[in-house]
């Protein structure tokens, strides 16, 4: 790991309504590295990637972006949120991509692409759709980027969302259950641009119940339950000798050819 992480977590705390979600996450993610975050349902993880884009307001702890603390300022003893401002130029160093994609749909794929780097990068819409349909090719997309989203099938709508935060220029992309949506015949190509991403050097966080994918593709595997992170280690490790009885419990059950996979 790099000396600076691209993303630090310390001490994460979010309730609704009395609620706990997360109680006390600690993550560190360098530069490169591709961390899977798995768990039972309900844990933690998809309120964890709303937290770290501030989507969602933590109670409590930090998060620093490359260095930068994001969200709230620690001097000494005295913590201060930062001002809206200062949230919205870091936000887009952290790319998200929603279970729901969130794409809009009176705008054509390309355009969907084109119009964050607008609003958000200022870009020009020169150097915007440069960028764009770079993306689109890159993914595939390029026979597909004037339509419009609902006449993309799941996959090629979630490779749309995709290439949106890829236009961002992020320094850390996360994901959300990238093919929970999918038919089952979609995965596979999902779980291979991810591969893909993950080739060229990425920095990644991928909520998944894929367990072959973690296994294979992720440097790190941290599992989540009850609103923490209660292992984190090598991918190969945590698969094979979890120091946790709760996370061998839990793969056994998951795994195929485990024991206790139905």
């Amino acid at each position: 790991m790099s000396a600076t992480p691209v993303l630090s977590v310390a001490g994460l705390v979010k309730r609704f309504r009395g609620v706990t979600a997360l109680d006390g996450v600690y993550l560190d993610v360098g530069k490169g590295e591709v961390v899977a975050l798995i768990g039972p349902s309900g844990c933690g993880k998809s309120t964890l990637l709303r937290c770290l884009t501030w989507l969602e307001q933590p109670d409590d702890g930090f998060i620093t972006i490359e260095g930068k603390a994001f969200g709230r300022e620690r001097t000494g003893a005295v913590v201060t949120p930062q001002r809206r401002r200062q949230v919205d130029l870091m936000r887009p160093r952290i790319g998200l991509v929603f279970q729901q994609l969130n794409l809009w749909p009176h705008l054509t794929a390309i355009e969907n692409v084109i119009r964050p780097q607008l609003v958000v990068l200022r870009r020009s819409r020169a150097e915007a759709t440069e960028r764009a349909r770079a993306l689109m090719a890159n993914l595939g997309l390029s026979d597909r980027s004037e339509r419009y989203p609902h006449s993309l099938s799941g996959g090629q709508r979630q490779r749309v969302a995709i290439a949106r935060a890829l236009a961002m220029d992020p320094a850390l992309m996360l994901f959300d259950e990238p093919t929970s949506a999918l038919d089952p015949e979609l995965v596979g190509e999902v779980l291979a641009l991810l591969r893909q991403l993950a080739a060229t050097g990425m920095t990644m966080v991928v909520v998944t119940h894929e367990i072959a994918f973690a296994a294979n593709v992720a440097d790190r595997i941290a599992f989540m339950d009850q609103g923490r992170i209660i292992e984190d280690g090598p991918a190969a490790k945590v698969m094979t000798r979890p120091s946790d009885p709760r996370v061998a419990r839990f793969l056994d059950l998951i795994t195929p050819g485990s024991p206790g996979h139905r």
